[in-house]
């Protein structure tokens, strides 16, 4: 019958054709913020205008604006000490941590992940608060010792603090890499009479190559994205990078359309640059193939008491840069003001988590982050696991789309974001409806970070044959009853990591936020940054304070997983 197979034609091509139009909609989504800013800054006058004409004027008077000038040079010099620092932080303490049978190993690894934890504007905070020219700990050892700290207001200063906020993100890369040399390597040219020390330098940091160049441009980017470090540490100073030069120009009363999208095209531009060195960097990576068809298990370096040494410096390390800092953090919370010329017990007080609770705009801040971390979370799992779908169970040509178009947000910084997704919604039909709304918030966030719930459904996806579903759909079921049935349960893991991993990231976002809220949908992040300008040091703790109590659990959870 005529109608019969006219059904099973439209049956056998609708799930291809959905999943098209799934990855066309992901790549109409994730390039959403790029082209209006191009467009912005490549015409006259501000987009919802008429009459725009097309000109390159508003580059002129950026490359000529001497504060523009002064950024890009900060910027440079920013990103390049940050890296080093974060970098060969990272690369040391993956050595010790997973080639030397230490101490407390498992803990120590815990307290160097905990930056991750925290929040780079909590952590800027707890510093600024303690270690800054007019900190709690500047003060007393000026006081006690005559020992002044170097002063934290300053590129070097902003450089140390981005470094250390950054460097475990490099002991993954390494830690991972690591794990996959095999020892036998090491043990043979040990056996040709190179020392331990020789025999790292000679056979590991080779084989490593990949994972450092993808570390150092990973941190490149990541120092290029940075705004809570420079606006806290480097503004008090007047040091600016093009992050903060945005910021400011963003946020001005009377904002100039074209200059701020020309900056944020720079600061894309030199984005993507990064991330297109890497490629032409590395080479054949099949030179650096080092696992074959028998892996075997890795046995770790006794030290003996130099063991407790080395332990007890990555004790001391952690310590100083993130447990004590977040201590005090805590503690301010609880104090209306902290100084060593004041007894603690004197300026014990609620007060802070009174105005932060009793004040109905940063209690909705505090609700406002809720809702969007877990259904902003939600649906952006839900779309990560469409795309997965799509990506793994498709033919070639479309996996390939998919993959390639799921990384795009990674080479673009969250202000960008933000600015792009605000003039979208200016041009686009029905946007108004989202400006000044959570949901647009939502859609900035999960354009933010999408690559990186990506890669974490990725490998669970591969993990899963086939063979399983092909079982259902013999049996009779449809595509959709193969999914529930095998698919979801099989990826429950890894969907539940994939969504707190959602959350935290959507808890912890300011950036983005900063050009999209309004008067009834600031997050906390931007509250804490408006706090901060009024000097509110106090509030600032305690809004901090909740914000890790609400996080660091769930962070923990995720991160901290041996």
């Amino acid at each position: 019958m005529p109608g019969a197979r006219l059904w099973r034609f439209w049956r056998n091509r609708l799930p291809l054709a959905v999943r098209w139009a799934i990855a066309l909609f992901l790549l109409a989504l994730l390039i959403s913020p790029m082209l209006p800013l191009l467009y912005q800054a490549l015409i006259d006058r501000p987009l919802y205008e008429d009459g725009q004409v097309w000109t390159l004027q508003n580059f002129r008077e950026l490359v000529s604006d001497p504060n523009f000038q002064s950024a890009c040079v900060n910027t440079l010099w920013f990103a390049i000490l940050g890296t080093a620092i974060s970098t060969t932080t990272g690369f040391i303490v993956a050595l010790g941590l997973e080639r030397f049978d230490l101490p407390f190993r498992r803990a120590l690894k815990i307290l160097f992940l905990s930056p991750i934890f925290i929040s780079a504007l909590i952590l800027a905070f707890s510093w600024s608060m303690l270690y800054g020219p007019s900190g709690y700990a500047a003060i007393l050892l000026k006081a006690s010792l005559g020992i002044s700290l170097p002063n934290l207001n300053s590129l070097v200063g902003m450089s140390v603090l981005a470094g250390v906020s950054a460097a475990p993100i490099s002991y993954l890369f390494f830690a991972a890499a690591m794990r996959n040399i095999p020892p036998t390597l090491e043990d043979a040219a040990r056996t040709a009479g190179a020392s331990p020390l020789r025999a790292v330098l000679g056979v590991v940091l080779p084989l490593m190559r990949p994972s450092l160049i993808y570390c150092i441009l990973l941190n490149l980017v990541m120092k290029f994205d940075q705004l809570a470090v420079p606006l806290v540490v480097g503004e008090p100073a007047r040091i600016k990078v093009l992050a903060t030069y945005l910021y400011e120009k963003g946020l001005q009363t009377q904002s100039d359309y074209g200059i701020v999208s020309a900056t944020a095209v720079v600061m894309l531009v030199v984005v993507q640059v990064v991330i297109a060195l890497q490629k032409y960097t590395l080479g054949d990576v099949r030179r650096y193939t080092t696992i074959g068809g028998r892996s075997m298990k890795r046995g770790m370096i006794r030290l003996g008491a130099a063991g407790w040494a080395v332990s007890g410096a990555l004790l001391v390390y952690t310590l100083l840069t993130t447990g004590i800092p977040s201590a005090f953090l805590i503690l301010r919370s609880f104090c209306s003001f902290m100084s060593p010329l004041i007894p603690i017990s004197q300026v014990l007080t609620l007060d802070n988590f009174r105005l932060v609770l009793g004040y109905d705009a940063y209690v909705r801040s505090i609700i406002n982050t809720i809702i969007i971390a877990t259904v902003g979370g939600f649906g952006a799992l839900v779309l990560t696991f469409a795309s997965s779908v799509v990506a793994y169970r498709s033919p070639p040509l479309l996996r390939r789309v998919v993959e390639q178009t799921a990384f795009i947000p990674r080479a673009i910084p969250g202000m960008v974001v933000g600015i792009g997704i605000f003039y979208a919604a200016v041009i686009l039909p029905g946007g108004g409806y989202l400006r000044g709304s959570l949901a647009i918030l939502m859609i900035a966030f999960t354009i933010r970070y999408f690559s990186g719930g990506f890669a974490v459904l990725g490998p669970s996806f591969h993990q899963i044959g086939q063979d399983l579903e092909r079982a259902v759909r013999v049996a009779g079921g449809g595509e959709m009853r193969s999914i529930r049935a095998v698919t979801i349960p099989l990826l429950r893991p890894a969907l539940v990591g994939c969504f707190l991993l959602y959350f935290v990231q959507f808890f912890k976002e300011y950036a983005a936020a900063s050009f999209l809220f309004g008067p009834d949908t600031a997050v906390v992040g931007t509250t804490m940054l408006q706090l901060d300008l009024m000097g509110n040091l106090g509030p600032v703790a305690a809004l901090s304070v909740i914000v890790l109590a609400l996080t660091l659990p769930i962070a923990v959870l995720v991160y901290a997983k041996d």
